[in-house]
């Protein structure tokens, strides 16, 4: 970690673009000159910092702060927050942000509007119904989350598909979407008063989702469409241990009835009438998996080393309130065996891969053992090449200062002859240069 003295040294930037920030450092940074200028510092906009003080949970000056610094009049700076489970502890100017803080507060502030003090002239029905609505949701998660799931792409089985992926981990259709937000909320508010938070899995934790099963009763050999799936998850912190919470609304087989224009209606729906004559080629039925109103809620291990999966699902709707304390019991008791799990599963993967470094380094040295006795083979083979080359020339030059030496006692005639012979023989055979190729030869460490 970079030392702030390291980050702002004599009120220049020192390898400020670079250097990581604790929560502790933003907030002395903040509250030491204008955003303007510590975000001019770190090379990002002063609404981007405030963006990051607001994921970081670091409170910054009001408006007008250091005006009033001038005429000490400034408020009292409030403490930085203590840290909380699954919190953003560091922030590098480049990192990717997110936005589940913000959200989070931008909602509440808007709950807070809407469920403000009584005006003075009664407020109409709508009015009144909304403030209703928003104080039945008062967990941060949920507020303001059920106009996003209005909003939704085709579903074959009925189970809403938000187009929004950075909201609560539940899957439920539009008929069931009250009383799964309901759940939720009963659910989130009992782990909440319990001390335990659930907030949406940060961003950089590469924290994994568990398959999701929607049918009540799944059917072998049977395809089911994946189901929505979330940016991140949703988790509950027992302790420092994030478990993974979904809930949703099951589906069931029923029997459904073609009636043209590409739609099935459930063949229960129909009159005795519409039955007997809607029959073939233009009306056939088939089963499909459509929503059946009950609940089921879903914890798991966020740790991909750890397949541990806990699910309460209801026999009739309406079941799961009841449900919500043993629920909680059973998460709040799973938290110590999960941590024992996942630091077994954590010391498994360093053994793992401290014997593939160690597999590594042994087929490592194999190969280089392997490439110097190749290197030492092919300079071998050369030397003595170059060897053989050096005797070649020997006993070639050896030969034509023989038949020199020889021509001298030959006739004119016949030494001339012999001596012309000698000279295309030399030129036939070229330049010997058998040291040259001494000078060319490589050595084994001398090559590649």
């Amino acid at each position: 970690m970079v030392e702030q003295a390291d980050v702002f040294q004599g009120g220049e930037t020192k390898d400020a673009a670079t250097a990581m920030l604790s929560r502790e450092q933003l907030y002395e940074l903040v509250w030491r000159e204008p955003m303007l200028r510590v975000g001019e510092r770190l090379g990002v906009s002063s609404s981007y910092m405030a963006r990051v003080c607001a994921e970081l949970r670091v409170p910054r000056p009001p408006r007008g702060y250091w005006a009033k610094i001038e005429f000490g009049k400034a408020p009292a700076r409030p403490a930085l927050p203590a840290q909380r489970p699954g919190d953003l502890t560091e922030w590098r100017p480049g990192d990717f942000l997110g936005a589940t803080e913000r959200t989070t507060q931008k909602q509440a502030k808007r709950a807070e509007t809407a469920s403000g003090s009584k005006p003075a002239t009664a407020p109409s029905k709508p009015r009144l119904a909304l403030r209703v609505a928003v104080a039945q949701k008062s967990h941060p998660l949920l507020l303001g989350i059920k106009p996003l799931f209005e909003k939704t792409r085709d579903s074959e089985n009925g189970i809403l598909r938000p187009f929004k992926r950075l909201m609560a981990d539940i899957l439920a259709s539009k008929d069931g979407l009250d009383a799964a937000l309901d759940a939720a909320e009963k659910l989130y508010g009992a782990l909440t008063s319990r001390g335990h938070r659930v907030t949406i899995a940060p961003n950089g934790t590469h924290m994994h989702r568990a398959a999701i099963e929607l049918r009540e009763t799944p059917r072998k050999n049977h395809y089911q469409r994946p189901a929505s799936w979330p940016d991140r998850p949703t988790v509950v912190y027992v302790g420092e241990i994030p478990v993974g919470l979904t809930v949703v609304e099951m589906t069931e087989v029923v029997e459904m009835m073609y009636v043209g224009d590409s739609k099935y209606v459930p063949v229960s729906s129909l009159t005795a009438e519409q039955r007997r004559r809607m029959t073939r080629p233009h009306y056939w039925t088939t089963n499909q998996d459509r929503p059946s109103g009950r609940l089921r809620v879903q914890a798991y291990c966020t740790s991909q080393r750890v397949g541990w999966t806990k699910q309460w699902s209801e026999s009739k709707p309406g079941e799961l309130a009841a449900l919500t304390t043993s629920i909680v019991a059973e998460l709040e008791a799973a938290g110590p065996m999960l941590a024992e799990k996942i630091e077994a599963a954590r010391i498994e993967a360093e053994e793992m891969r401290r014997r593939w470094a160690e597999e590594e380094r042994q087929r490592r040295e194999t190969e280089e053992r392997a490439r110097q006795q190749k290197r030492r083979e092919e300079a071998r083979q050369e030397l003595l090449a170059v060897i053989s080359a050096w005797d070649e020339s020997r006993r070639i030059a050896m030969y034509f200062a023989d038949v020199e030496k020889a021509a001298t006692d030959a006739p004119d005639g016949e030494r001339i002859l012999l001596l012309e012979r000698v000279a295309r023989a030399k030129h036939l055979i070229g330049d010997l240069d058998p040291l040259g190729a001494l000078l060319r030869w490589k050595a084994p460490e001398e090559r590649n």
